[in-house]
């Protein structure tokens, strides 16, 4: 028996009338959608009304730790500093630049209450990237790193001379800081909670922007509203009770008492950057408003991971797919007590088949959980997990309850059920824009509301939705997402090339690694280690290509002069 409509049926029963997951009717951008009636206008109120005691664990890195009532206090002192130190005002960009540190979270948090919009920044891109990002978001206060401050500090003179009165708050740093930047510990406005009317800080307000790869050159930054991020975090907190109230019917056992779960708060290794949504929307926020623990990694490293789940008695793990099989991997694993984990999950990249009965058979008590989302559905679009996971393990699940799917065509036409065509999705989680970028907002979301997204699907007659390929030209390294046009524009600027084209190359570690065709000027010479150095000056280390493929003719093209880049995926792995 299909475990999809017991599913279904919970998820009925946990959205229902007077409940607190309540779903009806409501008008977002003056379209109708299905809305969590219940849903809070203020991203910051799910940090207010945590239940979360103050003796409790709430952050975890390294050798230290705070609890819930440390953390409360630090957040609110952040929060006053940057409102009457750093005069941010309410739908001000503040941005966040920094490795998995515990002040990520805190400073998120803080931004939040303080009524502003966190920018997410990618804390791997190099000094140009961010100073496109802060530049493009406007985010005149950073909070950042010593790393990252180093980065943007040749920069900061040319950002403020463009108008931006740039500003750091430096977390982890010694020293003198130099010009309009202070250390993160000097930050304290005291612990009032800043008043924020609706008026100023409603559903339709921005509260978060994240930077995604996508097909143009320069990254382009999703903007989240307080609502589309609320939504995720119910849909999430839906989806992953209805699960359980699901096998537990499906056993024979009360689904209504499994609905309550534990009273104890889960443990969560983070092991994801917390710039992307899979850190800060689908774990950070879960774990906090289920008033959990967080355990930070500040890179990965399997061996350490292990030992932090059983010193912390992690109960649960997502990670891209690369993660889980390095763990499973590990020459560790055998000896570590992995006991805890009920949880062992994979996002932001396909998870192979292989691995859904890997983790179900290896991990004592573990089940295997898949998420597909996006930046632009603020976080996550579909969820599998459990005995509907192993009953069909190549797919990423079905769709959140608020939201709307449909496959179409290429005219645009909607598809039956089990054929194969372009993803859209509607609903409340859906991004409100591209920031500045009108027009790529445009061909993105069609003019009934719905997000194209690239990505070619098939939706099967339960509802389970597989993705097949996709459209958008991207490489997927490791669960990073990488903008094939933005590594083009990089290595164009190279005196000696001609042309070029960035694709994918499997690999069996990271899933993909970044390849690069290039066709020299004539009577140049092209010597690919150099042109690595050349790209890495102007790149995160994670997009420089590791594999260059010179060509001594020109690239093959279609009838249109458009590049063959299946052909060269197909050349490379010959």
């Amino acid at each position: 028996m299909s475990l999809a409509p017991v599913y279904t049926q919970m998820l009925s029963v946990l959205t229902g009338p007077d409940t607190p997951f309540t779903i009806g009717e409501g008008t977002v951008n003056g379209r109708t959608h299905k809305v969590y009636e219940k849903g809070p206008p203020q991203v910051r109120l799910l940090w207010l009304f945590s239940e979360a005691k103050p003796d409790d664990m709430y952050l975890v890195f390294e050798d230290e730790r705070m609890t819930w009532g440390e953390a409360r206090q630090r957040v609110l002192e952040i929060a006053n500093g940057l409102i009457n130190d750093h005069g941010v005002q309410p739908g001000e960009s503040v941005g966040i630049a920094m490795r998995n540190y515990p002040e990520w979270v805190l400073a998120f948090w803080a931004i939040q209450m303080a009524g502003a919009v966190a920018v997410e920044h990618n804390s791997f891109w190099n000094g140009e990237e961010l100073t496109y990002g802060v530049t493009d978001s406007g985010s005149r206060v950073m909070i950042v790193d010593a790393e990252r401050h180093a980065a943007l500090q040749p920069h900061a003179a040319g950002i403020r001379e463009g108008g931006l009165d740039l500003e750091f708050i430096v977390v982890r740093a010694d020293g003198d800081l130099g010009d309009r930047a202070v250390h993160w510990a000097d930050v304290n406005g005291g612990t009032d909670i800043p008043d924020l009317p609706e008026e100023v800080c409603g559903h339709e307000s921005r509260s978060v922007m994240v930077y995604t790869s996508g097909t143009t050159a320069f990254p382009k930054g999703v903007v989240h509203t307080q609502r589309n991020v609320v939504t995720n975090l119910f849909n999430m907190l839906t989806m992953t009770v209805g699960l359980r109230m699901a096998e537990t019917a499906a056993a024979g056992g009360d689904p209504a008492a499994a609905a309550g779960g534990d009273d104890a708060g889960p443990v969560m290794l983070v092991a994801v950057p917390l710039f992307h949504v899979t850190g800060s929307h689908c774990v950070m926020m879960p774990i906090t408003a289920a008033k959990g623990t967080l355990v930070l990694m500040r890179k990965w490293d399997a061996g350490l991971a292990l030992e932090l789940i059983e010193r912390e008695k992690v109960t649960t793990f997502t990670g891209v797919p690369t993660m889980t099989m390095d763990i499973l991997a590990h020459p560790d694993f055998e000896s570590t007590d992995t006991s805890t984990l009920v949880s062992l999950g994979s996002g932001g990249a396909p998870n192979p088949p292989h691995m859904v009965e890997k983790v179900s058979s290896t991990v004592e008590n573990a089940s295997p959980t898949q998420g597909y989302g996006l930046s632009e559905v603020s976080g996550i679009a579909t969820a599998n997990g459990g005995s509907m996971y192993l009953a069909k393990p190549g797919s990423c699940g079905l769709k959140a309850p608020v939201s709307d799917m449909k496959v179409i065509d290429d005219e645009g036409n909607e598809l039956p059920a089990g054929e194969r065509g372009e993803l859209c999705i509607y609903g409340p989680h859906v991004f409100a824009e591209y920031h500045n970028k009108p027009e790529a907002t445009a061909e993105a979301i069609d003019p009934d509301g719905w997000f194209h997204t690239g990505d070619v699907a098939i939706i099967d007659e339960e509802g389970y939705v597989f993705i097949v390929d996709r459209a958008k030209d991207l490489v997927i390294r490791g669960g990073e997402n990488i903008g094939c046009a933005e590594v083009e524009a990089a290595i164009a600027q190279h005196p000696a090339v001609h042309e070029c084209a960035v694709f994918g190359v499997p690999d069996e570690r990271l899933g993909e690694e970044v390849g690069v065709a290039v066709f020299p000027i004539a009577g140049q010479e092209l010597d690919p280690k150099e042109l690595q150095t050349f790209a890495g000056e102007r790149l995160a280390s994670f997009k420089v290509p590791a594999h260059v493929f010179v060509y001594e003719a020109p690239l093959p093209k279609n009838a249109n002069g458009k590049i063959l880049k299946r052909q060269l995926r197909e050349e490379a792995v010959s």
